[in-house]
């Protein structure tokens, strides 16, 4: 009867120990599905985020701009580029040769009659000369821009001077402040010292009038009711005129190359956010292999202990 009881007990334990074998193996393959699912349930959401906010969605399109008016049908007011470029040429023109000529002056030459000639002509050219001629000044040819009024004509050329003149009022009344600084005490000191305060003063208005309007207009400008605009040539201009329509290629090329610039600048910002983005996609998809190593060495060490 021992004997018989021996054999009826190995014939029960093979079993368990089969049993226990299989319940070993479903663990083992439970965990090694887990891992997996998991990371797949953790991108699913990630990626159904990015579908469902792209940055085109989450940026809120420009209000457009109302248009002005008084500003005639067919007309577009002129960009900020375009208005940089009028500004640098007519600051390069009008004081480009008055600098020079100062600067050579301060080295002690006795002599620079001729200087301050050529560059008093070219302010007068640029000034008085071809604002009332043409009425527009060499910086708004080479920026193709023009000031028109509510009509669609070009305004008063008392308009034009009085543009021109903003930055000569703000150099005339810094030489009068610094010249008679050190005699303010007295009352011509005074007089004079006030009146480049009041001119430096009137600059600086209509720069912040212009900085804040929306049509771009200064303290002239909303005085005469005229607007910057873009200026499109016709083709039939002859002579001078066609010379001055043809310095509008210079400043379609320089615009042509801040555009370049800008693009290049987004492209490289574009290619930085892409690999700052990456970096941790990559430590991510990295992380879930070891720990399905680690948990293919645990599973490994019962399999060994019950051998």
């Amino acid at each position: 009867m021992g004997l018989l009881d021996k054999v009826d007990n190995l014939e029960e334990t093979k079993p368990a120990k089969a049993t226990a074998k299989k319940a070993v193996a479903k663990k083992a393959v439970a965990k090694k599905a887990t891992p997996k699912a998991a990371v797949a349930k953790k991108a699913a959401p990630k990626a159904a985020a990015k579908k469902a906010s792209p940055k085109a969605a989450a940026k809120t399109p420009k209000s457009e701009k109302i248009r002005p008016t008084g500003l005639p049908e067919g007309y577009e007011l002129s960009g900020s580029m375009p208005r940089y470029i009028g500004w640098l040429i007519n600051f390069a023109w009008n004081f480009g040769a008055l600098i020079a000529t100062m600067s050579v002056f301060v080295f002690g030459d006795p002599d620079l009659t001729i200087g301050f000639a050529g560059a008093a002509i070219m302010i007068l050219i640029n000034w008085l000369i071809i604002p009332i001629w043409l009425g527009r000044n060499i910086g708004e040819f080479v920026a193709r821009t023009k000031y028109i009024n509510s009509k669609g004509s070009k305004p008063i050329p008392v308009h034009a001077v009085l543009n021109n003149s903003l930055g000569f009022m703000f150099l005339l009344g810094l030489i009068l402040v610094v010249v008679n600084f050190s005699n303010i005490s007295s009352s011509t000191g005074m007089t004079w010292v006030g009146v480049g305060a009041l001119l430096m003063i009137v600059w600086v208005v209509n720069f912040f009038l212009k900085k804040n309007s929306d049509y771009s207009q200064g303290m002239f400008d909303l005085a005469f009711n005229a607007y910057s605009v873009k200026h499109v040539s016709t083709g039939s201009e002859t002579g001078w005129l066609a010379k001055f329509e043809g310095l509008g290629d210079l400043g379609e090329k320089f615009e042509k190359r801040q555009e370049n610039r800008r693009d290049k600048a987004a492209q490289k910002a574009e290619k930085k956010a892409a690999e700052a983005e990456a970096k941790p996609k990559a430590v991510a998809k990295a992380k879930p292999t070891e720990s399905e190593d680690d948990e293919e060495k645990a599973e490994d060490e019962p399999s060994d202990s019950e051998d």
